[in-house]
């Protein structure tokens, strides 16, 4: 049986992507008809409107029983349907809804990080009031700043719907031995970390990126910061103009202060407050990181086992809907070659840079082909990713859901 309502089997677990546009929104199914959503949301400019049918589905799917909600961090597109189907879910039966630490009120630091973040976002959407943004800037914006809706979601999720549900704060070290009653479920999160200096790195140094060719054909890193251009800093009889470091201090400020990569790196300090999930169950290891950026990889990256447990994965929920700073390449050629399944929630509206080409390269050599983008199923009127005559080993394709079965 593989239609909407079908359960995974004995043999293997189940994770079902659905399409919801730009956004994610995860179903694992575990034996003896157990389940864990992790996200249910989409960007307001990336909706392509499946968002109440997949809230049918979850329900039909699980006959509204949750062992457990898992929201990675609080951008609009991971929790827009936790306002939305405010009513459905109070009608679910949950077992713990897991919110990163950052979200937790009684918490001290996530508190004052929530002032800060809000005292920044309304200076911003000040300033693009009287100056207006490009587009791309603009969705960043909506993304998190759609506070009202947002708040409420949050609100609902803090509550418990109202259901009982047990409510965690998570951070980079906890563990759950079988995780809100699914025997022989382990999670372990990674992240986000409570160190302010991991959740400021956004960006990955130069040996964790992955190159693009320049216009000569030569290669070049794809998000290195020019704010003087290639020859700026060339003397006099180099070919450029000389700057003074007084000259090159103040463009740097500029450029670091300039509004609309404030409003990016905003979007990415939230992106790197994400709960970062290794399920394990019964040898077989899922990674969920969320939208994790650098900083939230390089606080575990650097552990001692943490190569092993990259070796040990067996599925990974591509982070960050394939954005190029936000899979580290040491991560993934950590990852056993041929040994995993990948799936990314991705589409190129309203960003076009992603999801990033190169990273998709890569995917496609790690994982052996056992990797597939939720913008192959083809909707009416959505962005289409690039037509799959064929899918990979093990996935299954719905109406607006791609399943993977991972065997035990």
């Amino acid at each position: 049986m593989s239609g909407p309502g079908a359960a995974a089997a004995d043999d293997s677990i189940r994770v079902r992507m659905y399409r919801v546009g730009f956004g994610d929104c995860f179903l694992l199914s575990f034996p003896g008809r157990q389940h864990i959503l992790v996200d249910c949301g989409v960007h307001a400019r990336g909706d392509i409107g499946t968002l109440d049918d997949v809230l049918t589905d979850v329900a039909t799917v699980t006959g509204r029983r949750l062992a457990a909600i898992v929201v990675s961090h609080a951008h609009e597109d991971h929790i827009a349907g936790f306002l939305r189907g405010e009513e459905e879910f109070r009608r679910f039966q949950i077992g713990g809804i897991w919110l990163p630490w950052t979200e937790n009120p009684d918490d001290a630091l996530a508190r004052a990080l929530g002032r800060r973040q809000a005292a920044l976002y309304e200076t911003l959407v000040a300033h693009f009031a009287a100056r207006p943004p490009a587009g791309e800037v603009e969705a960043v914006l909506a993304n998190a700043a759609a506070r009202g809706r947002n708040t409420r979601a949050l609100d609902n999720l803090r509550g418990g719907f109202g259901t009982g549900a047990r409510v965690r704060y998570l951070q980079r070290g906890d563990r759950l031995e079988d995780a809100e009653g699914v025997g022989g479920l382990s999670v372990r999160f990674l992240g986000p970390p409570r160190d302010e200096a991991f959740l400021r790195k956004m960006d990955p140094p130069k040996a964790e990126r992955y190159l693009r060719l320049g216009a000569d054909g030569r290669p070049r890193w794809v998000d290195a910061l020019e704010p003087f251009g290639p020859d700026a800093g060339r003397g006099p009889g180099q070919g450029g103009p000389a700057l003074s470091e007084r000259q090159r201090r103040a463009l740097r400020r500029a450029v670091e202060l300039s509004p609309e990569a404030l409003a990016f790196a905003l979007d990415q300090a939230l992106n790197n407050t994400s709960v970062v999930c290794l399920f394990s169950y019964r040898g077989r290891s899922l990674l969920f990181p969320g939208d994790a950026q650098f900083g939230n990889w390089k606080a575990w990256l650097d552990d001692d086992g943490a190569a092993e447990l990259l070796r040990g994965v067996h599925f990974y929920k591509v982070a960050h809907h394939g954005s190029e700073n936000a899979t580290p390449r040491s991560a993934l050629e950590a990852m056993t070659t041929g040994g995993f399944a990948a799936m990314l929630s991705t589409q190129g509206h309203p960003w076009p840079s992603i999801p990033y080409g190169k990273l998709l390269d890569a995917l496609e050599r790690q994982t052996n082909h056992q990797v597939i983008r939720s913008d192959t199923l083809r909707l009416p009127g959505a962005p289409l990713g690039p037509e799959l005559a064929q899918l990979p080993q093990g996935f299954q394709r719905g109406s607006f859901w791609i399943d993977y079965r991972l065997p035990l």
